[in-house]
């Protein structure tokens, strides 16, 4: 390799590190105003007791709840700037009870219906357990968030070739319009409004930016009928992308 070339992945080694740190940052300092906001709500609603109207009320709840979201998305810049610094242990896991606990921690109800078909010879492997919890995690909600059914269905397949575990998630959901699925994995971007669906739209960026560390992949293609497929790549052997 050139010493340009060295010296050019040397310079932008060295504004990622301090676009990252730059985040974190602004994110860490942001968080106390707006807890500040926060509690400025509440107590405005305990100082006049009963003299707020219902309109006045309304008004404080939606102030909280804009400032819970702003608050989640910096949580959100926060992980995306450390990903390739924060959880990269390697342990042995079993991926589908890895995949069964991951569903517990899930904010669900009895609408929703999951089914998992495994067809693999090794239910365990050596892996960055966390990150990929993270991946199932993010996904399997997104399924469940952005459903338009009474009845939620999400199916999980797992298979193997020599090289990759391959994790399909499947919903029962609208899908999401050709148009706009080059935007889906874009940090923030929601399809519905997030005035509808209280996401911050995060989920689907952290989980291709960790795939990108570790070699993997995140795709989308559209159901038979209806709904989103999500087909997650994930090495058997890693090799952190950084």
């Amino acid at each position: 390799m050139k010493d340009s070339e060295l010296k050019c992945q040397s310079e932008l080694g060295e504004l990622k590190k301090e676009f990252d740190d730059f985040i974190y940052i602004v994110s860490h300092d942001i968080k106390s105003p707006m807890r500040a906001i926060s509690n400025l709500t509440t107590w405005i609603e305990e100082d006049f007791d009963k003299g707020l109207n219902q309109d006045m009320l309304s008004n404080l709840v939606l102030l909280r709840n804009r400032v819970n979201r702003l608050e989640n998305m910096m949580n959100s810049l926060l992980d995306l700037s450390r990903i390739d610094r924060m959880e990269l242990e390697f342990y042995e896991i079993d991926i589908i009870k890895m995949i069964e606990n991951t569903i517990q921690l899930l904010d669900i109800n009895s609408n929703v219906e999951f089914r998992i078909t495994p067809n693999i010879e090794n239910r365990t492997c050596f892996t960055l357990g966390t990150k990929l919890k993270k991946v199932i995690l993010s996904v399997i909600d997104n399924a469940i968030q952005f459903t338009d059914k009474k009845e939620t269905k999400v199916a999980i397949s797992i298979i193997e070739n020599k090289s990759d575990y391959i994790i399909e998630i499947a919903d029962n959901g609208p899908g999401i319009p050709n148009e706009l699925v080059e935007r889906i994995f874009t940090i923030f971007y929601t399809v519905n409004s997030k005035d509808i669906v209280n996401s911050t739209g995060a989920g689907l960026a952290l989980s291709k930016k960790i795939l990108k560390l570790v070699g993997g992949s995140i795709q989308y293609s559209l159901g038979l009928e209806t709904g989103s497929i999500f087909t997650i790549n994930w090495p058997k052997k890693i090799t952190l992308n950084n």
